[in-house]
């Protein structure tokens, strides 16, 4: 199943990028057409959990998170832009154990820092106003990479889904760049493997986040 959904995501964004290189060469000073570039940074509130169904433990992390992204495609009409979409969360917080009863366990596992990353396709859409509005939604493949203190994975994780929405405004730097700020959502799930113990994760973020847009 995952070598299947590599296999049509490779096709996906094959097709994205043959867009964008067709659409470098027509796009208008300060219009949503043509080649898109699109990068993000900013910070916000995240939520790991792995909860293990056979006895009740569960692994939670939440707190201070940062996060970054790129995108790049094309304008399929205008206003309208087709990308690949590349996004990491990471969030660096104590891990919380509790048991089947809700009861905290005290295990040494400290300074956890877990990062997810989207790998996928999406579409993002400028409302045809001067206020220069976007919406943009994506959709992937999810690697989760997970780490103690002293480097050591505490579990392993299957590749998963993960989808990404966010709104924002930008404003135009000059005739093909702009600047803005973003609110982002990010929701990925997966399973996991502790010792041969099988676990459901989830993983939600809020963040804020500055953009950098040329188009």
């Amino acid at each position: 199943k995952t070598l299947s959904g590599k296999y049509y995501m490779k096709k996906i964004l094959l097709s994205i990028a043959l867009a964008a290189v067709c659409a470098f060469a027509v796009s208008a000073p300060k219009t949503h057409d043509g080649f898109f570039l699109n990068g993000t940074a900013g910070f916000g509130y995240g939520n790991y959990l792995n909860q293990f169904k056979n006895n009740g433990v569960k692994l939670e992390s939440k707190g201070f998170q940062i996060t970054s992204g790129l995108k790049i495609g094309g304008a399929i009409i205008p206003n309208l832009i087709l990308h690949a979409t590349l996004k990491a969360n990471s969030i660096i917080a104590d891990i919380s154990v509790s048991n089947n009863a809700g009861e905290s366990v005290n295990i040494p596992l400290n300074n956890e820092a877990y990062k997810v990353v989207l790998f996928g396709a999406g579409v993002t859409y400028y409302l045809p106003s001067e206020l220069n509005i976007f919406l943009s939604a994506s959709a992937g493949i999810a690697s989760y990479t997970e780490f103690c203190a002293l480097g050591e994975s505490i579990s392993k994780h299957d590749e998963g889904f993960s989808f990404n929405l966010s709104v924002g405004k930008e404003w135009w730097v000059n005739d093909e760049l702009g600047l803005g700020v973003a609110f982002s959502f990010n929701h990925s799930s997966t399973n996991s493997d502790f010792l041969n113990y099988k676990g459901d994760v989830s993983f939600n973020s809020l963040s804020i986040e500055a953009t950098l847009t040329f188009n």
